[in-house]
Order: structure tokens, then C-alpha cells, then sequence
């Protein structure tokens, strides 16, 4: 499907309520190619609080999908953590059905996943329906930044910068750049290898960096979406919960 620009509703600034009830999604893969896998985080439940977070990692490379769950993940602030081995469509499809059924955005750090879903073999109503429930975080970010006075000129708008200004503080092991090394060298391990338990103890550890690089975009965009929709509301934000909570 062809990437039509003319659909501006995900532009739209999120409202504090619409920022803490969001799915918030970051895909992780090689330049031109259909995505590797895809972190998606919420505050999930009834009464969904910062400290009720799920994490799905769903895992989209054929040979990926061969070390499905292999590893967990434990932080302070998530309850439920799941890796699947899933196809971009039923990612989609799933993502975008509970975001409908729940009344919730989907946001993302700029227009890449919207991008790369448009450009994927989704049928127009699957797409049509996550299109309606999207929203670009960093149009919430931007607006809050300007109206801080700080610059949002071409080229600084990275996520990194804008975590820095919301006092988020990314993990040890975050590795800024790392993703598509990391990336290249758990591939060629398993299809060398053939299982998780057969790779080398530094492929090991790249493929769980690169989980935990995935989860902290996720929940970084997520903490830094409602510290800048607190903002714009005229709402306090500082001190109100760390980056752990």
C-alpha cells in the first residue's frame, strides 16, 4: 500500500488522559527491509496505573522467530512481559483491534512505524483501522518543547534529546547506534547455530541489549508523551514519578 501523507489526524497533540491510556509501538530492523520485530507497552486493566505496564515483543524475522522467548525481561515498572512469534499482520491486526475495542491511541516517535505499516501487505481496512487510532508522539514532544522556548530544529528532534529534557534515564545497556549490529549478529548466529542455547555468550547478550533497547524506546516514549501532555495542560509533571516507576 502506497504511503498517502494526506491523513493529518495523527498529528494531533494528545491529551494527558489519551497520552496515559496509549499503545505505545517501536519496530526494530534493517534499513529497506519489513521490520525485524516490534516492542508494543500499555497501562493495561480497569484502573491502568504506571506501575500495571505489559510488554510484547513480537518477533517478525524468520530466524528470530527461532529464539522466541528464550529470554524474559524483569523491571520495577512492567507486570507482564510476552515475546510472540507473529507476522506484521496479526501484530497489527491485534494492536490496532484493542486500541479500537479499548478506546486508546496508538503512538509511535515520529511517522517510521506508520510508514512501514502503510508499506506492508495489510489489507486497506486493517491499515485504515490502525491509521485511525495512530498518533505521532513527537507532535505532542514538539509542541511542548516549543512552547518551553527549547529548539526543534531540523535534525535535533531525536528521541534521546527529548528523554534527556523529560529526565528519563535511559538504561546501562541502551546502546545508542547498536541496534542494526546487534541485529546482524544474533541473525547470523542462529542460522549458524540453530538455537539460543547454542549462540555465543556476546550474541546472547546483544539479542537481550537489543530487547532492553526496544523496551526503554517504548517506555521512554510513554513517560516522555505524558510529561509533555501534563505540560501543554498547564499540569505539573516534575517529581510526580521517576523514569522507574
Amino acid at each position: 500500500m502506497a504511503w498517502d501523507d494526506s491523513y493529518e489526524n495523527y498529528q494531533e497533540v494528545l491529551s494527558p488522559l489519551d497520552a496515559h491510556r496509549a499503545i505505545y509501538i517501536d519496530f526494530e530492523g534493517f534499513k529497506d527491509q519489513p521490520p525485524a520485530l516490534l516492542g508494543t507497552l500499555w497501562a493495561y486493566g480497569r484502573r491502568p496505573t504506571d506501575k500495571r505496564l505489559r510488554c510484547v515483543h513480537d518477533i517478525h524475522h524468520p530466524s528470530l522467530q527461532q529464539i522466541t522467548g528464550a529470554v524474559g525481561m524483569k523491571t520495577e515498572y512492567l507486570e507482564s512481559y510476552e515475546q510472540r512469534a507473529y507476522s506484521i499482520e496479526q501484530s497489527i491486526n491485534g494492536t490496532a483491534r484493542l486500541a479500537k475495542a479499548q478506546n486508546r491511541m496508538i503512538v509511535s516517535w515520529s511517522t517510521h512505524e506508520l510508514v512501514q505499516i502503510a508499506e506492508g501487505e495489510l489489507t486497506p481496512e486493517l491499515f485504515e483501522l490502525f491509521r485511525a487510532q495512530y498518533r505521532d508522539g513527537k507532535a505532542t514532544a514538539k509542541a511542548w518543547f516549543k512552547q518551553s522556548g527549547l529548539s526543534t530544529s531540523k535534525g535535533s528532534n531525536t528521541l534521546v534529546r527529548y528523554l534527556e529534557e523529560a529526565d528519563y534515564q535511559l538504561p546501562s545497556h541502551y546502546g545508542l547506534g547498536q541496534t542494526t549490529q546487534r541485529l546482524r549478529s544474533v541473525i547470523a548466529g542462529v542460522q549458524n547455530r540453530g538455537s539460543y542455547s547454542k549462540l555465543v555468550a556476546s550474541q546472547q547478550e546483544k539479542w537481550h541489549h537489543l530487547l532492553i533497547h526496544n523496551l526503554a524506546d517504548c517506555h521512554g516514549l510513554r513517560h516522555l508523551t505524558k510529561v509533555a501532555a501534563l505540560a501543554l495542560a498547564d499540569l505539573p509533571w516534575k517529581g510526580l514519578w521517576s523514569s522507574e516507576s
